[in-house]
């Protein structure tokens, strides 16, 4: 069985949020919302008793979207998803942060970011990881402050039709 290990970002200004609509190209996903992100690199790894992908997601923004990590304020893992499929274990990392100032979204080779109105979320199609983690996010209005702490698991079901979402 293979393991895809990803993370990503959400980023917020105000009660916009930086979303990526996903390329028709891509494999996974296409057309489809979700946050900026990506796989996990061998050189992300400092220390391997450990597995803190703060490294790829900040790799993976600095790509996508051209944020610098001192740009980002209170980036803080909120969810871990995990989905087995037929072949594969999914596991991905979903952090917050906040920007001070909506940057112009550039060209990205992922396909196309957009500032989004957070309501526009339940409409927008996504990933059951991805979709939950943000509706449970927008449920829990003082998750939005990064010394609330909390963590949350996110278990998808096979099919991806359905998830259930709990503390860890």
């Amino acid at each position: 069985m293979f393991t895809r290990i990803t993370a990503g970002a959400f980023l917020t200004c105000g009660e916009r949020i930086l979303l990526l609509k996903r390329g028709l190209h891509k494999k996974l996903g296409p057309g489809m919302w979700a946050g900026i992100g990506g796989h996990m690199d061998a050189g992300d790894i400092r220390d391997p008793r450990t597995l803190d992908l703060r490294e790829t997601c900040l790799r993976e923004v600095a790509e996508e979207a051209g944020v610098a990590a001192e740009e980002i304020r209170n980036l803080t893992l909120r969810y871990l998803a995990i989905r087995k499929t037929e072949n594969e274990l999914r596991l991905t990392y979903h952090f917050f942060g906040e920007l001070e100032t909506e940057i112009p979204p550039p060209e990205c080779d992922e396909g196309e970011l957009f500032w989004t109105d957070t309501k526009k979320i339940p409409d927008l199609p996504m990933s059951t990881s991805v979709k939950e983690a943000l509706l449970h996010w927008m449920k829990n209005p003082g998750l939005k402050n990064s010394a609330a702490g909390k963590v949350f698991f996110v278990a998808v079901n096979p099919d991806g039709a359905g998830a259930v979402v709990s503390e860890i």
